[in-house]
């Protein structure tokens, strides 16, 4: 057996400063493994054909080498380029996952300077074990450095907008990588054991069982054996109108119309035992494959699918379970950032069925567990374009949350606006707010985003702000509830004076004063 190292070591990686740096491979069995780092180095055994060790923790460094032995085979892989500094891991489904060639600012922005310690590691989608030993993967599994547009046009959109502000702050490498995959639930991302342990997630095996039980496995087995085809021109086109935001509305119209396709085709069928959306499945193929290289923490954009498929209701629990699963594979409890929703309506069989639910359980589970950070971009939606473009504005607010809640940066004020308590007259109701720096503004029509009703019926109001609240005049007699964004899709009114979006939020008060949870 040839020696051999974890995909992600290679050429150009950053590695975790200030932490345990695990390493692992494959070698023949009772070989004697060495691994040098700069100055440490660290033996092991294999023991069954594979090996592991840990690195002691390192400060920063832009340039050391990483140099690995076999002892039997006297074969030695050696890296030249290793940085030392922070890394973070990009999850997700397809908007984590979109490259900077499809965003709106890509030409000015890939003319930046380039910066060879801003890197990028884009692990392969690989929908079952064994597909990588068969199947090329030209544009990932390698680390790219921000050098170039051809590299840099494949790197996240997100990931490098937030990579870029934290190599300007801290001043040390940054590495992104990329685990994501587009149109993947959260249930795909997570351990099978846990999602059984859950009962509020049965529907998700159940679902997966009812779509086993139609498959000609003899077939299915047979054609997921066969090299996957080419995309042809007329999916490439497809694929560049999409993803650059063009107007699709006619073609997902129709799309429910279209034949389903034969669920033996392994490639084509939703969730079945080889495809990527299955229960656990990339969670096996995907991440357990990174982990678990030291990260320093999460960035996470993800939900559109758990909504398509009606996963609204305990989409709570899906990501609460995902995060647990994934803190005990690390072995620590790293932070997790989780940007929300953006809004969207869509159209056919892409419509969004409750994204304002979707984002209100992302943040009962960002509330039940420690180091879970919500980031809102109401803003960055687009009516029909399920792919916002608009990327600098996520990747940016992102990153200043992870400088504040993990650097310790509170340069601005980085989280977004949040409901805060109410208190209510019959002529008047004043709504206040934190996170709101200097004080909020208003942009676009805040009458059609915000509705105060009582017993259903719409009231007029007239509004006005002071520094951190808002204070409604009107009739409010009675039992008043307030309702702000809460719509798949909308334009947002309500920003801090740092340009960030108030959370959507629902409010019930009669006439003694109430507060959030």
């Amino acid at each position: 057996m040839k020696l051999e190292l974890g995909r992600i070591f290679a050429e150009h990686m950053v590695l975790q400063q200030g932490a345990d740096i695990p390493v692992w491979g494959r070698s023949a069995n009772n070989d004697e493994i060495t691994v040098r780092l700069g100055d440490v180095e660290e033996k092991t055994v294999a023991e069954n054909g594979v090996w592991s060790l840990t690195l002691p923790k390192m400060d920063y460094c832009s340039k050391t080498t990483f140099t690995v032995t076999s002892k039997i085979t006297d074969e030695k892989i050696c890296f030249e380029d290793v940085a030392i500094g922070e890394v973070w891991l990009a999850g997700g489904q397809s908007n984590m996952e979109f490259i900077m060639k499809y965003d709106v600012d890509c030409s000015e922005t890939v003319k930046s300077e380039d910066d060879p310690d801003l890197r990028f590691f884009n692990f392969p989608q690989t929908p079952f074990l064994g597909f990588l030993e068969k199947e090329s993967c030209p544009d990932h599994g390698f680390w790219r450095r921000w050098v170039g547009s051809d590299n840099k046009i494949m790197f996240s959109a997100i990931g490098a907008y937030m990579g870029m502000i934290l190599r300007e702050k801290l001043n040390v490498p940054i590495g992104i990588v990329g685990c994501n995959w587009g149109g993947t639930p959260a249930s795909a991302w997570t351990d099978m054991e846990d999602l059984k342990n859950n009962e509020k997630l049965k529907e998700v095996l159940d679902e997966y069982e009812r779509n086993c039980a139609q498959i000609d496995f003899r077939k299915y087995y047979e054609t997921s054996e066969l090299p996957v085809p080419l995309p042809t021109k007329e999916q490439l086109e497809f694929t560049e109108r999409f993803m650059m935001g063009e107007d699709m509305t006619e073609f997902f119209k129709n799309l429910g119309n279209m034949p389903k396709p034969d669920p033996s085709i392994w490639a084509t069928y939703p969730i079945a035992p080889r495809s990527a959306t299955r229960p656990a499945g990339v969670y096996e193929t995907m991440l357990k494959k990174v982990a678990p290289y030291a990260i320093k923490g999460v960035i996470w954009y993800q939900g559109e699918d758990d909504d398509a498929r009606g996963w609204y209701d305990f989409y709570d629990e899906s990501m609460k379970t995902m995060i647990i699963c994934w803190r005990r594979l690390w072995g620590y409890e790293f932070p997790f950032f989780q940007i929300e929703l953006a809004t969207f309506e869509g159209v056919g069989i892409t419509a969004a069925k409750a994204y304002n639910l979707m984002r209100h359980k992302q943040e009962e589970a960002a509330k039940a567990l420690n180091k879970v950070y919500d980031v809102c971009i109401l803003d960055a939606g687009e009516k029909f374009n399920i792919h916002p473009r608009h990327k600098e504005m996520v990747g940016e607010r992102l990153a200043y949350m992870v400088l504040k809640h993990v650097y310790n940066d509170n340069s601005r004020t980085a989280d977004c606006p949040r409901f805060a308590s109410i208190d209510k007259s019959d002529d008047q109701i004043t709504i206040t707010f934190s996170d709101t720096a200097a004080g909020l503004e208003i942009r676009n029509d805040l009458k059609e985003v915000l509705c105060v009703s009582n017993e259903n019926n719409r009231l007029e109001y007239e509004y006005s702000l002071d520094k951190d609240r808002l204070v409604l005049k009107g009739d409010f007699k009675g039992s008043i509830k307030i309702e702000y964004c809460e719509m798949n899709y909308c334009l947002p009114s309500l920003f801090n004076s740092e340009g960030n979006p108030v959370f959507g939020f629902t409010a019930e008060v009669r006439d003694e004063k109430q507060r959030s949870d």
